[in-house]
């Protein structure tokens, strides 16, 4: 009997939009798609995207159908479900099965999120890019010639200005064009 490898299994198994049929989504517009696709990759994961597109357009549509429709495993299907549940994409209700006596879940797309998780991405990504501009224009920062580590003024000190990874003299790096990349970043996220 053969063995197969489960690598190349995963590898088969991955999923990709392309891949499903065309019949099991939704017609929605690009720039609507390449929305819920951003805020999807954001918060979720790659892998989840195809999962949303589904949805879309569809309600109260069980956990096993999705598993099955996207060629998932149910366990890997509620695992992306619940993720995207605890960000507010996707909302459920759970029902008991009357012959079997396991509760199914039931989800839909929460596309009224959309809007509100995309600006909340945008503001964290901004605040993000402002706190490390900041240190950035106020800090100096040392880095040994074969790029091991960056460190400000008190760390390099801390090392006496040698590279904890390759014992090389640590230099002053001019960090000017990481200035303008994060003031680049800034006026990009602010339009």
């Amino acid at each position: 009997m053969k063995k197969s490898n489960p690598k190349k299994q995963t590898e088969k198994n991955k999923l990709k939009v392309d891949d499903i049929p065309k019949a099991k989504f939704q017609k929605i517009t690009n720039e609507r798609k390449e929305k819920i696709e951003n805020v999807v990759r954001e918060l979720v994961g790659e892998e989840a995207i195809s999962m949303v597109l589904y949805l879309i357009g569809k309600t109260k549509v069980s956990e096993f159908v999705v598993a099955n429709d996207l060629n998932m495993e149910i366990h890997k299907a509620r695992n992306l479900l619940y993720k995207l549940f605890e960000q507010n994409i996707l909302s459920f209700i759970r029902k008991k099965d009357k012959i079997k006596g396991w509760y199914i879940c039931y989800w839909d797309f929460n596309e009224k999120s959309i809007p509100f998780l995309d600006e909340k991405i945008k503001k964290n990504k901004l605040q993000k890019y402002e706190d490390r501009l900041e240190k950035e224009s106020t800090a100096t920062f040392y880095m040994c010639k074969n790029a091991c580590t960056r460190m400000d003024f008190e760390k390099a000190m801390e090392f006496n200005f040698k590279c904890p990874e390759c014992g090389e003299l640590m230099d002053e790096q001019n960090n000017t064009r990481t200035i303008e990349f994060l003031t680049q970043k800034i006026k990009e996220l602010k339009k």
